[in-house]
């Protein structure tokens, strides 16, 4: 059936059948039916009908909201047997039956709105020819002006009362079978059913329970005679049960949508790529499935695995578990394992399936980045490794080849200075002098470059006398405060001098302050310096300039560079380096 006559039966059907419900009811109102009678059948009917008519527009692929609108227009001719019309008489009764007949095929398909066994299928035809036959025969026996009724029965052909008697006992024997294979099939239906199967099922299994014990009580009491306040306590608890059996499938809808409206939450609750277990704790909650599981596909072993890495063990057909698996580009990335009765409700495992694959599909992307995070971490800090390392090149070159070649330059103007003595020419031993100056100051120049590149006491000694050193040569007074005098790796030994130095620098430039402070602490696997001045304060590290340096250095072992420089209020810079930083950069 296409969607546009589906949606065009369903418009007819809103159209007619309160048409057909209203000329239904002003008809028994012509009969002796009393007004509960009429007031009941329109309550039922109507019932049916809207919830139908609901249920066949939320879910039109399944046969529930049909079936509920055919057994609403069927319950509307049933009171046609109370009428006074032969061919009437007989169109309400076998419409009562055949409304009995597809109200146990709605109970049996719940929630599929399909049978799903052989032997609910065998047990429901079996049914239906054993019911409507015996009715037919009792039908056959039946004239109503021996009980009283102006009306003839036209099937009427067993005019012999004790054959008739005996058609009428073998349609209420039949009925009280079938009745009681009902119970059977609902007992043993609720002892097999799991958690949200029974969840699923108990809306409607409690009054079609309800129902069909009703009906089999009024069977039982038809063949003796009972108080008539008990007959009609009978007939009520029979209208009330078949009234809220569509209930029941409304309430089954509204559970669908508080369900699905909390897909919403999970799909909050998995954004940040929860672990394995919160992310099967959060299916389970919005599917109402305790015993879910969720399995993850290994391309090395081409198999479903569990969160551990061990084998996931999928369920077998008839396990009461069904798998929905999850796939991208055609390729299994996931599955999760449910019950099966849950697949009453497509649209939800699809939901919260889509729910799941968008925690999959972020973890994998978060998975990426981090890698791709730490080949930039890596990367930043070979660069500063391979930037110590060529610091260390060039002092190394200054020391051994420069340096050395000023200290022989210098001996070399000394010894001629000397060999020349006080009566060579003046303007020469003038020239000599101011040669060997020249030289000696280069020779102090080019050690503090070389101090400046990477200074050898941090390498013999460590950062405690190498934060010294710098304090010594500082032109501004500073206080050194160490709280540690304990050796870490030379990267960074190498940063935390670095800071010192540049913030130094930068007290003596541009500060304007009398004094300074370095302090140093250490504790919990991190490295503190701090550097404070008196100074006019306004120092950043936004900008190119040596703080971002500082900053980007301190980055690349994952360590941070705080400052705190309000203008006219000095200048507190804080460095805090993880001395057990993942990347340990060479020395």
């Amino acid at each position: 059936m296409t969607s546009t006559t589906d949606r065009r039966l369903r418009r007819l059907t809103v159209v007619v059948a309160p048409l057909l419900l209203v000329a239904s009811l002003a008809y028994l109102a012509t009969t002796d039916a009393s007004g509960l009678r009429i007031g009941v059948n329109a309550i039922v009917a109507g019932t049916y009908l809207a919830t139908g008519l609901l249920a066949w527009a939320r879910r039109p692929a399944n046969r529930t909201g049909r079936i509920m609108v055919a057994i609403g227009l069927l319950l509307i001719f049933e009171p046609l047997q109370d009428g006074a019309v032969p061919g009437l008489v007989l169109v309400g009764g076998m419409a009562a039956t055949v409304a009995d007949l597809l109200l146990g095929y709605l109970i049996l398909a719940f929630p599929w709105g399909t049978l799903r066994s052989r032997v609910d299928r065998g047990f429901l035809a079996v049914s239906a020819v054993a019911l409507l036959s015996a009715n037919i025969v009792a039908y056959s026996g039946y004239d109503p002006r021996l009980a009283g009724a102006d009306v003839d029965n036209p099937l009427l052909v067993i005019r012999d009362p004790a054959l008739a008697d005996m058609a009428v006992a073998l349609s209420r024997l039949t009925s009280i079978v079938i009745l009681v294979g009902f119970l059977a099939i609902f007992a043993a239906r609720w002892a097999r059913a799991s958690g949200p199967a029974r969840r699923i099922y108990s809306p409607v299994l409690i009054p079609s329970t309800v129902l069909v014990i009703a009906i089999l009580v009024a069977n039982l009491m038809s063949a003796v005679t009972v108080p008539d306040d008990i007959r009609l306590a009978a007939a009520v608890t029979q209208a009330l049960a078949r009234a809220f059996i569509p209930i029941g499938f409304l309430v089954g809808l509204l559970r669908t949508r508080m369900a699905r409206s909390a897909i919403a939450d999970l799909v909050v609750e998995l954004g940040d790529a929860p672990t394995p277990a919160r992310l099967r704790d959060a299916l389970a909650n919005a599917l109402g499935d305790p015993g879910l599981s969720v399995a993850y596909w290994s391309p090395a072993a081409a198999a479903f695995v569990a969160a551990d890495g061990t084998p996931a063990e999928l369920p077998a057909d008839g396990s009461g578990r069904a798998v929905t698996v999850l796939e991208r580009d055609g390729e299994p990335i996931a599955a999760i394992l449910h019950d099966a009765a849950l697949l009453a409700d497509p649209g939800l495992v699809a939901s919260v399936a889509s729910a799941m694959r968008l925690a999959v599909e972020n973890e994998r992307l978060q998975a990426e980045v981090e890698a791709q995070l730490g080949e930039v971490r890596e990367s930043r800090a070979r660069i500063v490794a391979a930037g110590d390392a060529e610091r260390k090149r060039v002092e190394r070159d200054l020391h051994d080849g420069a340096q050395q070649r000023l200290v022989s330059l210098t001996l070399a103007l000394r010894l001629a200075r000397m060999k020349l003595g006080d009566d060579g020419d003046p303007e020469v031993r003038q020239t000599l002098d101011q040669a060997s100056e020249e030289a000696r100051s280069a020779l102090v120049e080019l050690r503090e470059l070389a101090r400046g590149i990477h200074p050898q006491i941090l390498t013999e000694a460590g950062l405690g006398p190498a934060i010294e050193s710098l304090a010594g040569r500082s032109p501004v007074d500073v206080d050194v405060d160490l709280g540690t005098d304990r050796r870490f790796s030379p990267a960074v030994e190498a940063a935390g001098y670095f800071v010192v130095s540049e913030a130094l620098t930068n007290v003596a430039k541009y500060a304007e302050a009398s004094r300074a402070l370095v302090r140093t602490t250490w504790g919990h696997d991190e490295l503190t310096i701090e550097v404070a001045d008196d100074g006019a304060g306004g120092a950043a590290i936004a900008g190119g300039g040596g703080l971002r340096g500082l900053a980007d250095r301190l980055s690349a072992l994952e360590g941070r560079l705080e400052v705190v420089s309000p203008q006219g209020g000095g200048t507190r810079l804080i460095a805090r380096i993880p001395t057990g930083a993942p990347v340990e950069l060479p020395g």
